[in-house]
């Protein structure tokens, strides 16, 4: 197993250095170029942080459930939660602790399925009546990328106003004066529609810097085919933003296509900026600049959560898991 001496050796700085990056230290004072190339090399060499290798302990054999707003189709074409999954399902292999995965069935959940589990986590957004059926299973339950009555749940979240506005003020330092959004509307059931975080914000950020032009902002759904379907509408008139940042990759993906149908140049004639940071960003053409969401690390600590409820802890907890800005080659 590669140690932090081999990266920091190869990369001509400290252990220290490339300790604090690897574990997310903020108050660290290293510039961007040496905090990518030291996860990128991390990553390479598949270094595990002490954090990788912990291993959870119960007092009993647990099975925990693992339910999905999402159905197995949109997980597979949005990869954004089968990451969370992914990184539950690991430390769950390695503790020793069983999992069953919950999907919606015919658009509900079916609680007499899964009411023989000890504790549930929840990724992605449910609604009122969704959360009382779980409740009528377990006390024991942890939200994953919302976080619903936190008076009484557990949560593991990212703040979108944190990872937001570092991405338009890095978009805005580098030149950008025409700054577009191409996003999506999500939907608790059929009818019950909610609010776009990223999107407020970036209405909200770039209106206080007299810079929002709502011309350039365009939302249809979190799919490749809607990001491919947005950005050629985009281009198809006189005037297009000078960059567009996307509300995930998937949607960004799409829009690359449609940038190159049109034969354009990226990041020469327009630059693009994803968010999730998916394994597949790394083999777009050209690479896709992202926000990279610690999915797998949000997933342990959910697990973890759980746990711990299960074990005795009666105060809920919320947990803000912190973002990055990955440049690659899709912006200037």
């Amino acid at each position: 197993m590669v140690t932090l001496k081999q990266i920091a050796n190869k990369l001509g700085v400290s252990i220290t250095t490339v300790s604090r990056v690897l574990n997310y230290d903020k108050s660290l004072s290293v510039s961007d170029e040496v905090r990518q190339k030291i996860i990128q090399t991390a990553a390479e060499f598949d270094y595990k942080t002490p954090r990788k290798r912990v291993r959870l302990k119960s007092s009993k054999e647990l099975l925990i459930g693992i339910i999905h707003w999402y159905d197995m189709k949109e997980e597979i074409d949005d990869p954004y939660y089968m990451q969370i999954r992914r990184g539950i399902e690991r430390l769950a292999m390695k503790s020793n602790i069983n999992t069953l995965l919950i999907y919606k069935n015919n658009g509900e959940y079916k609680p007499e399925e899964f009411a023989h589990v000890d504790g549930l986590i929840c990724i992605g957004k449910f609604s009122k009546i969704q959360i009382r059926q779980f409740e009528k299973v377990t006390k024991n339950i942890v939200f994953v990328d919302s976080s619903p009555k936190e008076e009484t749940f557990d949560s593991i979240v990212i703040d979108f106003s944190v990872a937001v506005k570092p991405v338009l003020s890095m978009l805005i330092k580098k030149g950008y004066n025409n700054i577009g959004y191409i996003g999506g509307i999500e939907y608790i059931g059929k009818n019950v529609k909610l609010g776009e975080r990223r999107e407020f914000v970036f209405r909200d950020f770039l209106y206080q810097k007299a810079k929002l032009k709502k011309e350039y902002i365009h939302v249809g759904s979190f799919t490749s085919e809607s990001g491919y379907r947005l950005m050629k509408e985009a281009l198809s008139k006189k005037n297009y933003a000078d960059v567009y940042f996307c509300a995930n990759d998937t949607i960004a993906i799409g829009a690359l296509r449609a940038i190159h149908e049109k034969g354009l140049e990226v990041p020469k004639d327009i630059g693009i900026i994803g968010f999730n940071d998916i394994p597949m960003t790394k083999f777009t053409y050209p690479p896709l600049s992202t926000v990279h969401v610690h999915t797998e690390f949000m997933g342990e600590q959910s697990l973890t959560s759980v746990i711990e409820r299960i074990e005795g802890r009666e105060i809920p907890i919320k947990r803000v898991v912190p973002t990055n800005i990955i440049l690659r080659k899709t912006i200037k």
